[in-house]
């Protein structure tokens, strides 16, 4: 197997990515080194396992996009298959847990989106999210199609509140990405910051601004206007960047798991961001070698 063929690249960025996620840590609420958080079915080793089993698919997926002479309505189509069967791999590696169905879909439409846009010469955030806008823009139809395994919460949720989950975000270009999370990832890796810390910087910023589906699941309106207002505190207080930041961040883990609150769909824009930022810079130096 070549390692060094793009789709192979591309995949094991969204696995790297994925890792990084998991990694950072003290994560309020979510899964990292230390805890669980507000999750009782699963803990760090789990989500490696997840990790680690759900892989080959994402280098598929972009292998798919090297194969697009154009993105269009279609596009979906030629990789749903295999989110299919990266979800079952998730399943069985985890025992029935659901650690990276959000992240096998927006990853997933990602990697495809990188692939078409490495044969176009152009790895750019903005170029690989118009491309993944094209490709989710089908996934928009799900809400209004009916549900073979019934109703999900996303489901709900787009019916009651007309939000529109990772689905929306997928089928805008990222926007919470790329005005939130890029931003800081770009501005903090300028300096000597450890890595962990700024992912979680990003993670507040995500936290601060995004109208997390997870949460409103798990918490409703209160739940979620509670973790904004906590995570502009944070944010207020250094965040990820001074002592007294990640002091909160802690105390915020054991709030927010006393609450069953998990900002999930922010730790899987999270990893979208982490693939993103790194991808240009992954190429680049492979052509230096």
């Amino acid at each position: 197997m070549d390692f060094s063929a793009p789709h192979q690249r591309i995949g094991s960025l969204c696995t790297l990515a994925l890792l990084l996620e998991v990694s950072a840590t003290p994560k309020p609420g979510l899964v990292d080194r230390l805890g669980s958080g507000a999750h009782t079915d699963m803990d760090f080793s789990t989500f490696l396992a997840s990790a680690a089993a759900i892989a080959p698919y994402f280098s598929a997926c972009a292998q798919e996009g090297l194969q697009l002479r154009q993105v269009d309505g279609a596009s979906l189509g030629r990789i749903r298959p295999l989110g299919v069967s990266c979800e079952k791999a998730m399943f069985a590696a985890t025992g029935g847990v659901n650690t990276h169905k959000g992240a096998i879909f927006s990853l997933g439409i990602l990697a495809c989106a990188a692939g078409h846009c490495c044969r176009q010469g152009d790895l750019s955030p903005e170029a690989v999210c118009a491309a993944a806008s094209v490709i989710a823009a089908p996934a928009l139809e799900d809400f209004s199609a009916p549900a073979p395994e019934g109703e999900t919460k996303g489901r709900r949720l787009y019916r009651s509140r007309g939000v529109s989950g990772i689905r929306g975000e997928a089928a805008e270009g990222f926007p919470s990405v790329r005005r939130w999370a890029l931003p800081v990832l770009r501005e903090l890796s300028a300096g000597d910051m450890p890595e962990n810390h700024r992912h979680l910087q990003a993670l507040l910023h995500l936290m601060a601004n995004v109208q997390d589906t997870n949460l409103l699941a798990r918490g409703g309106t209160e739940g979620l206007e509670y973790v904004r207002a906590t995570a502009r505190r944070a944010l207020e207080l250094g965040g990820a960047l001074t002592p007294e930041g990640m002091d909160f961040l802690r105390t915020l883990d054991l709030e927010y798991t006393r609450r069953n609150l998990s900002p999930g769909g922010c730790a899987d824009l999270l990893a979208a961001a982490i693939f993103l930022h790194r991808l240009p810079t992954l190429f680049r130096e492979r052509s230096r070698l």
